[in-house]
């Protein structure tokens, strides 16, 4: 009777637990974007602590430079991304009033069908300021408030991701107090497993993001492509789909190759956008998360449901929660983890051997304090090593 209870209680504290998510889901979601852009940037704040700054100016410098980012980033596109929207309403409607007047003439019946079956320019115009096209309407000032609403998300995921850096001991052994004492290490251990492969992940991306924005802008303009800003957002955005991004990338490239003449020159930009993004993934990445694959299908799955449930936030969320779900399990279940160890296995055998090195170079110049404070490291690297290759 008593573990039946036992059982029952436990059902509904999980349950509770779900039906609380899923009421603050968007401020589960920002939390834990929060969490992923703080592993991201706690590399580049160790790395100036490291040259015996103090830790808030790091924090301060960092987020400080994070934050002038975005602030250039918005001010030296927000105004020519404008212009190539512009750009492309006044062609569409160009383009528009071009099917509707030359199609017609054509000795293609499929072009007359067609032009016959638009309405003129005129009336779609009054269509959509009408009674009738307040769907319309209403789906554009939604997807302006969605994305103006994105910035205020930024600035609470910001704001936390430095309370967590500030504090992140605290933060960890409150979270260690959930689970009995003698899972502490193991836990703390998946944590920071997790922690470091997110971070890698994101560090990874933003590169490659701002790498492929670069070239693929500079690309752009010296061949004199129409849209170059929106093209390249559309590109640097359309990567990140696992297996079709690249794809997606050249649709519209495509598109304005065939617009132009269907001529050898109207796509060379499409061929210069893939080989740009081949050689992100396939040079660059490598190097960038030091050989490490994710599997892109539990990607798309989380992309899918995580789109259904929050929206474009989920969007963002997906892959970094696809990436962390590998790694749990990853720690958790041996066979999937060996290939996640093989990085800290290696770096762990590199040390011990520079370790060693040192011993041997320096073995008679050494005190008898720096012989044991040696060889208690080199019993620690040891005991790293027989750690990983168990797991």
């Amino acid at each position: 009777m008593t573990r039946i209870l036992g059982y029952i209680v436990t059902i509904a504290t999980t349950l509770l637990v779900l039906l609380l998510i899923w009421q603050f889901r968007i401020s589960v979601v920002l939390f834990l974007l929060s969490l992923a852009l703080a592993a991201a940037l706690r590399p580049l704040i160790s790395n100036i602590t490291d040259k015996k700054f103090t830790k808030p100016f790091a924090l301060g410098f960092v987020y400080a430079a994070l934050i002038l980012s975005i602030v250039l980033f918005v001010v030296l596109v927000g105004s020519p991304l404008v212009q190539d929207l512009e750009k492309v309403s006044d062609d569409m409607v160009t383009t528009y009033e071009g099917i509707k007047t030359d199609w017609p003439q054509q000795t293609s019946m499929f072009k007359q069908a067609i032009a016959e079956q638009l309405p003129p320019s005129a009336d779609l115009l009054k269509a959509l300021t009408s009674s009738e096209g307040q769907t319309a309407r209403q789906g554009f000032l939604t997807a302006t408030q969605n994305f103006f609403s994105l910035f205020g998300y930024l600035g609470i995921i910001i704001i936390l991701s430095l309370y967590w850096s500030a504090d992140q001991v605290r933060f960890e052994r409150l979270g260690l107090s959930m689970f009995p004492a003698e899972h502490h290490a193991r836990a703390l251990h998946i944590w920071r497993s997790m922690e470091a492969g997110v971070g890698a992940f994101l560090r990874s991306e933003l590169a490659q993001g701002i790498l492929a924005g670069f070239f693929l802008l500079v690309g752009y303009v010296l061949m004199g492509v129409r849209y170059p800003v929106l093209l390249t957002l559309w590109a640097v955005v359309a990567r990140l789909a696992p297996w079709f991004g690249i794809l997606i990338a050249l649709v519209p490239l495509i598109i304005l190759g065939v617009g132009s003449g269907a001529s050898a020159a109207a796509f060379l930009p499409a061929v210069y956008t893939l080989v740009v993004l081949i050689a992100l993934k396939f040079l660059v990445e490598p190097r960038l998360i030091h050989g490490q694959r994710y599997n892109s299908l539990s990607i798309v799955l989380f992309v899918i449901a995580m789109a259904e449930i929050f929206g474009i936030i989920g969007v963002f969320l997906a892959p970094v929660a696809a990436v962390a779900t590998q790694i749990l399990f990853g720690e958790l279940y041996p066979t999937f983890a060996h290939r996640w160890a093989q990085e800290p296995l290696k770096e762990a055998i590199n040390l011990r051997r520079r370790l060693q090195k040192v011993q041997a170079n320096a073995r008679r110049s050494l005190s008898s304090e720096d012989a044991i404070l040696l060889n208690r490291t080199n019993r620690l690297l040891q005991r790293v090593r027989e750690y990983i290759t168990n797991q």
